[in-house]
């Protein structure tokens, strides 16, 4: 009798969700809720593979010259010297001081010539330096704490190390669900070979720990993020695990990860006799509230950022980078503050 009792209820059961979840996809529908659909970003680059994977630090540049196409209307030149970073003018005679650049692409110029990038400008209008671009497109200041890191490991101390922070950097360090979505679906659908390219990459993140030492961890690229099936057939769906993603990221503290990328980055430099700043790249209250704290922990600070709300410094209408004017005003913000110290 009790075995009937539990059929009937696990019927029961089936019988309601049969019922409703067709009731929650019209309502969904009816509310504007559609199945996922990835925003399409399209990369083209001559040659192929201007990103190639990394074993540490998720991607890394490609030795070489490319001609970079974004969304089949902008296209820029970037050089990556042997050493797989940006170049940043053209060597120097000397041994000069050096000014390290690290960041995201915003940094790295995406969507514009290598002479027009502001670590390019910078050394250009700074002779007593030889500047080096870090950055690289995708990165979050985690990689920059681990190139940092490793660059001190092999290279005398610069005279000064320059992170460029953005608040979107925030999800990239806790390598929150929706930059693994994001991450994810927008290399998968730049390029048809990306699932066997990035086979060997790993991203890095960090966790909010009590365990020290455990903080950085690397997530194979195979691990990074999955759809779950129907999503992009189904709201139901799309609606359920972007309910899901969100109830992942409240559980993340992603100001304590900022915490401790930043104190672990001033640590480094301050055992190198390294000068540190970081700057503001993006106009938001989010930025101007982390460079606020980082003053606190005893960082320099500066805001270098411009209304990326504005056309006139975004690379528009093709992509949503600030462009060679905004650029400039970068360099001339940076050369200033470094000729008043």
């Amino acid at each position: 009798m009790q075995h009937n009792s539990r059929k009937k209820n696990l019927l029961y059961a089936v019988y309601l969700l049969l019922l409703l979840l067709p009731c929650l996809e019209i309502a969904l529908l009816i509310l504007g809720y559609r199945p996922y659909r990835q925003v399409d970003f399209k990369i083209e680059s001559t040659p192929d593979h201007c990103l190639i994977p990394h074993a540490s630090l998720g991607f890394a540049l490609h030795p070489g010259t490319f001609q970079v196409t974004i969304n089949e209307g902008l296209t820029y030149t970037a050089t990556h010297g042997a050493d797989s970073i940006r170049i940043a003018g053209y060597e120097k005679q000397e041994e000069l001081p050096a000014i390290w650049f690290l960041g995201c692409s915003y940094t790295y110029g995406m969507g514009i010539d290598d002479s027009l990038t502001f670590p390019f400008l910078v050394n250009k209008n700074s002779p007593q330096f030889d500047v080096k671009n870090f950055g690289v497109p995708g990165y979050g200041t985690v990689q920059s704490y681990l190139q940092l890191k490793q660059q001190l490991a092999i290279h005398p101390p610069p005279a000064w190390a320059i992170v460029n922070y953005a608040d979107f950097h925030d999800e990239r360090n806790a390598l929150t669900p929706a930059y693994r979505r994001d991450l994810f679906m927008g290399y998968q659908r730049s390029n048809d070979a990306v699932s066997t390219l990035m086979r060997t990459a790993a991203v890095p993140y960090v966790v909010a720990s009590v365990v020290p030492g455990k903080q950085v961890r690397f997530c194979p690229w195979d691990s990074i993020y999955h759809n779950w099936q129907y999503r992009e057939t189904f709201a139901a769906v799309n609606f359920l695990q972007d309910l899901s993603d969100q109830k992942q990221s409240q559980r993340i503290d992603k100001a304590e990860v900022n915490r401790y990328i930043f104190q672990r980055i001033k640590t480094l430099c301050d055992l190198h006799g390294v000068r540190l700043l970081v700057t503001g790249i993006t106009p938001s209250s989010e930025t101007k509230e982390t460079l606020k704290e980082l003053n606190t922990l005893g960082l320099k600070t500066l805001d270098i950022s411009v209304d990326l709300a504005l056309e006139e410094y975004r690379n528009a209408p093709y992509d949503d980078h600030p462009n060679a004017k905004a650029n400039a005003v970068f360099a001339k913000r940076i050369t200033d503050f470094i000729s008043n110290q």
